[in-house]
């Protein structure tokens, strides 16, 4: 016979790990599954994170869960106090912005560690779907291996497996222009500003996407490109990151002599959230549930905050019987707008992103603060009636 357990968690990303360690400090029983040999690694990320402080100007609404936000110090590589935006002709826009720049899989490990400390079972190199037995949910990697579950949590990243078979994940959101596609070097032996993060704009380098410099300490830097294929005249995203490292004026002069570690490559959702993330017993959380914001590509702190809330409503289905789609109506109330917003102005600024000369003319208009005003989610004074 499974295993029986309250909880199945697809997923050891932030997502998974906060939704399992909420459901266990509420008295849950909860399996985890988790298709990485080890977890934590490797790393598909940026590691950028905005501090407590800039998060709760970001979302007003999420006060009772801006614990997420409280990084164990071991796991911070770096601190960037500020953000610069490159236009496709060269002109900086620079403002303050503070975040941490994170070592991922020591996060990922430390939260691993403390669900096991709690009770919680995490089984690694599983590749995990959903099936249905006889009215009962089990999670596996087929019908004869896994758990059988209450609840089940997809956190098992985009497209997500899960979310899929449960029917929250539909064709229609898959859509070439809903999905980004971002390849990544850490870089070594830099001479850079490691107090300033960079975002560069540009079709040359990052068609429908942006190219970034995330400073991450010791002369150490994340440098990497996003894409979306409707925009792009090839969709070989290596040469583009190539043309970023090493041919592009706006960027390779600073990244002159550095030395790679291995690329990365994963793909994002950039369309907002799903338009359903529960159906039945399932609930999606972080990138499996489109929880990434459009016009920044910041998704490790929606993660945490739609996993914790889907870690309470779990045990508050199976300890009192409340309906799973609280979970839909919670984390709506706590970052929805933001969410809304940002889709609406990602939507906006690709009628200009596929003209270099158009696009650097939309970045002088919004100036600075405009410019902070998108990035942070929040309608520029301009546009405010249209977006609202």
């Amino acid at each position: 016979m499974p295993k029986e357990v309250d909880l199945a968690v697809a997923g050891a990303g932030p997502g998974g790990l906060y939704a399992a360690l909420e459901a266990l400090k509420r008295g849950l029983s909860v399996h985890i599954f988790e298709k990485k040999t080890v977890v934590g690694a490797p790393v598909k990320c940026g590691e950028y994170f905005p501090v407590r402080k800039e998060m709760e100007r970001l979302l007003p609404s999420a006060g009772e869960y801006m614990n997420v936000f409280d990084i164990p110090i071991d796991a911070i590589d770096n601190t960037c106090k500020k953000l610069r935006v490159i236009s496709p002709a060269g002109s900086e826009f620079e403002f303050d912005f503070e975040a941490f720049i994170l070592d991922r899989t020591i996060l990922e490990q430390t939260m691993a560690k403390e669900v096991e400390r709690l009770g919680g079972t995490i089984e690694l190199r599983k590749t995990v779907d959903l099936f249905m037995q006889d009215h009962a949910i089990h999670v596996g990697p087929n019908r004869t291996e896994g758990v059988t579950a209450k609840v089940v949590v997809a956190a098992d990243g985009f497209p997500s497996k899960v979310a899929k078979s449960a029917g929250i994940l539909t064709a229609n959101y898959l859509t070439p222009n809903n999905v980004a596609i971002n390849y990544e070097y850490l870089l070594t032996n830099l001479s850079i500003d490691q107090g300033v993060t960079e975002m560069y704009m540009g079709t040359e380098f990052a068609p429908g996407g942006y190219g970034w410099i995330i400073p991450k300490g010791n002369n150490s830097a994340n440098v990497g490109i996003g894409i979306r294929t409707p925009y792009s005249r090839s969709n070989d995203g290596r040469n583009y990151l190539k043309f970023f490292l090493n041919g592009c004026p706006l960027s390779s002069p600073k990244l002159q002599g550095a030395k790679a570690g291995p690329m990365i490559a994963d793909v994002l959702p950039v369309d907002g959230p799903l338009p359903t993330t529960c159906v039945g017993q399932v609930m999606a959380v972080g990138d499996a549930a489109g929880m990434v914001m459009p016009t920044n590509g910041g998704g490790i702190a929606t993660a945490m905050i739609t996993g914790e809330i889907a870690g309470q409503v779990s045990a508050d289905h199976v300890q009192k019987g409340t309906p799973i789609s609280d979970y839909e109506h919670k984390w709506k109330a706590v970052l929805g707008k933001e969410m809304r917003v940002s889709t609406r102005l990602r939507r906006m600024a690709d009628h200009f992103m596929g003209n270099d000369f158009v696009f650097n003319i939309l970045l002088h208009v919004l100036r600075t603060d405009g410019i902070r005003d998108v990035i942070t989610c929040r309608a520029p004074k301009g546009l405010r009636p249209f977006i609202s």
